[in-house]
């Protein structure tokens, strides 16, 4: 009789320290800015993902902004473009990835405001990130981001 309580409290420690060590992935909310001119296109270059991206969100904050061009370089180094044209004045554009899609090394973009000079253009990530296990709170986190040098 005193095998089997031993036995069942072994067996339910053991599956809560399953369920803790494979809890599922957190969101991670990464977020920046850079301020754009409006002469020119500034080249702007996005890295270091808290893992795969499930979405990109671009705003324009204080005026319209036109994008030559937003790449993503993946994992395996192919780059593709996904987006190219004008945010609106207080809009944005998002851009979704599926999950073969989602491992990115890059985001590159050039854009520059329509009137303004140093507009401000705002990107977000949406990643997976680590388990609530290896990562600390807040889930918001500043983007890696470097502007090109003119």
């Amino acid at each position: 009789m005193r095998l089997v309580p031993k036995f069942m409290l072994a067996s339910c420690a053991a599956l809560a320290f399953g369920a803790a060590v494979t809890q599922a992935h957190a969101e991670v909310h990464q977020t920046g800015f850079v301020n754009v001119p409006s002469d020119r296109y500034a080249d702007v270059s996005w890295t270091k993902f808290e893992g795969p991206v499930n979405r990109l969100r671009f705003y324009a904050t204080n005026d319209t902004i036109e994008c030559d061009h937003i790449s993503v370089t993946y994992r395996d180094g192919i780059t593709r473009e996904v987006f190219r044209g004008s945010i609106p004045l207080g809009g944005y554009t998002t851009l979704t990835f599926p999950e073969g899609d989602s491992r990115m090394r890059e985001v590159a973009f050039a854009c520059k405001a329509s009137l303004k000079d140093g507009a401000r253009l705002t990107f977000t990530a949406l990643s997976e990130g680590q388990t609530w296990a290896e990562q600390e709170l807040p889930l918001t986190r500043r983007a890696d981001v470097v502007a090109a040098p003119n």
